[in-house]
This record gives structure tokens, sequence and C-alpha cells, in this order.
């Protein structure tokens, strides 16, 4: 398995201040970034970024040192006539694992929660669909279903035909005066656009090994053993029982003995007081 430069490099990767972490919830991911993403509107941040997944291996895709990361993506359909998302990736594929999660949005005023997304689970196979080996690497596929693929108000400039045409007005102002006309097309109007489906937020990473459980020593201190005794201020002991002339060091039977015959010297003289009174 060959492994290549990642497409992400640390550069790329916007600074932020230390003990940052960007963990946006669902919601936030479809309601903030997505959404917008599908319609070319303007992003809270630039931690999400352009990639097309499925030229790539997983492991190409994150920097040095990153344990998961987040990118914008667009899906292309299996087949020209069909509704099949085409999951051939790198020297692998995509397979889904359980079942999709519905993402909501709560409505204003308390109403009811729309559904404006939905979370997909996709383990990377390396070879192909028929003989593919599993791997450890996840994906996680935000899409927009439901209200989120309703048409959204986007700022756009008046002047531009890529989302509306021109009222002639405008085209004859145009041509009588360019700087009126200038100022017309930087002049933002909204304008509704469908959002696009095919635009998706990919959130990759490697799932974690589990490590060993560690079974801890257990001493036998009813049959008289001996606590280990870690002096970490002298060197030289810093494994091992505590020396000869620590307190610990002494036996536990020893121990008991003394504290027996202590209270057997106590009870012979408060006995004698009682006597003599």
């Amino acid at each position: 398995m060959a492994f290549s430069q990642p497409v992400a490099s640390a550069a790329s990767i916007p600074h932020a201040p230390p003990g940052f972490k960007f963990r946006p919830t669902d919601e936030e991911i479809v309601l903030h970034y997505l959404r917008p993403r599908a319609v070319n509107a303007p992003l809270p941040s630039s931690f999400i970024v352009d990639v097309d997944v499925l030229s790539h291996n997983p492991w190409e895709l994150l920097p040095e040192g990153s344990m998961e990361m987040s990118f914008f993506s667009q899906r292309v359909l299996k087949w020209t006539l069909g509704n099949q998302w085409n999951r051939a990736a790198g020297d692998g594929h995509w397979k889904t694992s359980g079942k999709d999660v519905p993402i909501f949005c709560s409505r204003v005023n308390g109403g009811e929660p729309l559904m404006i997304g939905s979370k997909k689970t996709l383990v990377f196979y390396h070879g192909k669909s028929d003989f593919g080996e599993n791997t450890e690497w996840v994906m996680q596929e935000y899409s927009l279903v439901g209200a989120g693929l309703t048409p959204c108000r986007v700022m756009r400039p008046g002047g531009s035909n890529n989302f509306g045409e021109s009222s002639s007005a405008a085209a004859a102002i145009t041509e009588k005066n360019d700087n009126l006309s200038e100022a017309l097309n930087n002049a933002k109007v909204p304008v509704l656009v469908n959002p696009d489906e095919s635009w998706v937020v990919c959130r990759i990473y490697k799932k974690k090994k589990h490590m060993p459980r560690v079974v801890t020593q257990v001493y036998n201190i009813a049959e008289g053993g001996q606590v280990p005794f870690y002096n970490f201020l002298e060197q030289g002991n810093s494994k091992g029982i505590a020396s000869s002339n620590s307190l610990t060091d002494i036996p536990l039977q020893n121990a008991k003995d003394d504290e027996e015959g202590r209270d057997r010297r106590t009870n012979v003289e408060a006995n004698s007081r009682g006597v003599s009174k």
C-alpha cells in the first residue's frame, strides 16, 4: 500500500488560539457550513476546505499529525440516468455502515423541528468492491435533505446574469452612463437560489485502536506481605521495596503483635487503678 503526500498540508489549516478545537454539532455543520456552500454563499470560517474526496485515498487527505478533518466535496452519480452516488475512491471504495442519522433544526418560537440534513457513516475498503479489504478509515458524510433543500435567499450583484435576469432598465442605464452602471453592478440584491444537493461535508478520521488492559499487581497484605515504597526523592531507589531503615519495611505481623501488647498493658494498668480505689 503506497502512501503519498497528504492533500491538505499543515499550512492550509487555519490557525486557531491555543486550546481551540473545531467541534461543530451536526446541526451547525448542515446549517452554517453545508447549506451556504451549496448556494455559494459566504462561510463563517475556513476550517472546511474544498477537496475531491473520490480522487484520493483517505490517508492522503489528512496532514501529518492530524487525527481527523472535514472537507467540502461534490458527489458524482454512478450512472448518468441513475440515482446512486459513486463510491469508488483512490485505490478502493467507500461502503455504507449502519443507518442514516437524520439531522434536525429547531424552528423559531418553539415550532416543530425540521429535518435539514442526514449523516451517513462509511468505511473505506482497499481494493475492488467484491474483494476489498476493510480498513480503519471512516467517513461521516453530511448531506442536505428535506427543509435543507428549500430555496435560500442569497445576496448577489444586481447586474449579474448568473442567478437571475437583469432588467431592461438596468441595461439601458448601462449604455448611457458607465459610472452609474458600475454602481448598479456592484450593488447586491437578494436572490432565491436552490441548493446544489451534490455538495456534502465529509468528516474523515481513523478509528482508534483499543489499548490492552493494564493489570495491577495485588499484594497479599493479609499474609504479612510488604507494600512497595517508591522514594521519589532519592536516586537509585525508584523501583523495588523501601530501604531497611524505612518504617514500611516492618513486617505487618510484628506490628500487629506490638499493638496487641500495648492493649494488654493498658488493660492491666486500668484494672490496678480500679483495685487501689
